[in-house]
């Protein structure tokens, strides 16, 4: 079977350790978990150590337990317009940036007669999610005019280096904080929350000193991985053994590897990979798609080649590894975000804590 293997004390230590360090920045800590059901110690952990509140990506399909939380969390996904008495169920507060769709979620809010809040997206330049800057105040005027209004403008938030590979500067993050001043000053609106996300920001934090509005920030891979995406860095204060993925062999055989005379798509639809060829002893893991993304995947052994996979099993040539595996030994892999997040949420991976 596989496993995630979770180091409970290493990820204490990073979460002290943000927490910490983005107080001395003047930043509250929204923690990205995506998914309410995955893992309810991490949550608390997060919770327990000082990080404000939890994002999550996805409705929930079990109950969210509100004594983890503390308060509910904040749905950080552009609402389905399909799912809006869901989300005013379970978040506090969600990210929006259609007029359409917010005046809906208004409209919900008066059914269940109860309140929802707003943080309205900008595009600052990544390409994602987002109303484009010279449109935010006009956005904002018009969720001040709906009436009646069950929702409340929050503030706003803005998204780096997931879609477009944009990096912090100057420029963007300046725009953010000047339009929070924008829209107190021509609207009279208060602007309580100016998040940015996400973990890319710790590298500007670096080196450099952030806006004053910026008072919000969303942590994700760093958190599990001690890195900081886009720029592919580990952050030197944080660890990066939280997560370890590991699986048991099913079996090792030596085979003659030389591409077939005739051949189609792989299993996935993609073209064939051979590695080497010639004798080759190969090991099938007992893992696939269906459990993790093992393209993000590094086996801690040298000498460890992932060849093909496809949804239940992981190839992987051994020939050059030194170490003398066997059929029911566990290699062990260090993970890339996309693996972690996979592995988190499938129902076919175990976690499994360490201290």
């Amino acid at each position: 079977m596989s496993q995630l293997l979770l180091n409970l004390d290493k990820l204490r230590h990073n979460i002290r350790f943000l927490s910490q360090h983005c107080r001395e920045h003047r930043l509250s800590i929204t923690g990205i978990i995506k998914d309410p059901c995955a893992d309810q110690k991490i949550i608390s952990q997060m919770m327990e150590l000082g990080f404000e509140n939890i994002g999550i990506s996805k409705v929930p399909e079990c109950p969210i337990k509100t004594p983890i939380f503390f308060k509910r969390p904040i749905y950080i996904t552009l609402p389905s317009i399909h799912e809006l008495p869901a989300i005013v169920q379970h978040f506090d507060t969600s990210f929006n940036s259609e007029i359409t769709v917010i005046e809906q979620l208004n409209q919900t809010a008066i059914a269940m007669n109860c309140s929802h809040n707003i943080l309205l997206m900008v595009d600052t330049g990544d390409l994602r999610e987002g109303v484009m800057p010279d449109r935010v105040v006009d956005t904002v005027r018009k969720i001040h005019q709906i009436r009646p209004r069950n929702i409340k403008f929050a503030g706003i938030g803005t998204n780096l280096g997931c879609c477009a590979g944009t990096l912090p500067d100057a420029h963007n993050l300046g725009i953010i904080s000047e339009l929070a001043d924008q829209i107190e000053f021509e609207l009279d609106v208060e602007v309580k929350t100016v998040s940015v996300g996400g973990s890319v920001l710790l590298k500007w934090m670096q080196h450099n000193p952030l806006p004053s509005r910026i008072n919000n920030i969303r942590l994700g891979e760093s958190v599990f991985l001690g890195t900081i995406p886009t720029i592919n860095q580990v952050h030197p204060d944080l660890n990066t053994r939280v997560v370890t993925f590991t699986s048991d062999i099913l079996e090792i055989q030596e085979k003659r590897v030389r591409p077939p005379q005739r051949s189609g798509k792989d299993a996935l639809g993609g073209k064939p990979q051979f590695g080497r060829q010639g004798i080759r002893k190969r090991a099938i893991l007992n893992f696939g798609i269906c459990d993790t993304c093992p393209s993000g995947l590094t086996a801690l052994i040298p000498g460890i080649q992932i060849v093909s996979v496809n949804s239940n099993y992981t190839l992987a040539d051994i020939t050059d590894c030194s170490h003398p595996f066997k059929v029911g030994d566990f290699i062990d892999f260090t993970m890339n975000y996309q693996a972690f997040l996979q592995s988190l949420i499938s129902p076919f991976t175990q976690i499994r804590y360490l201290k």
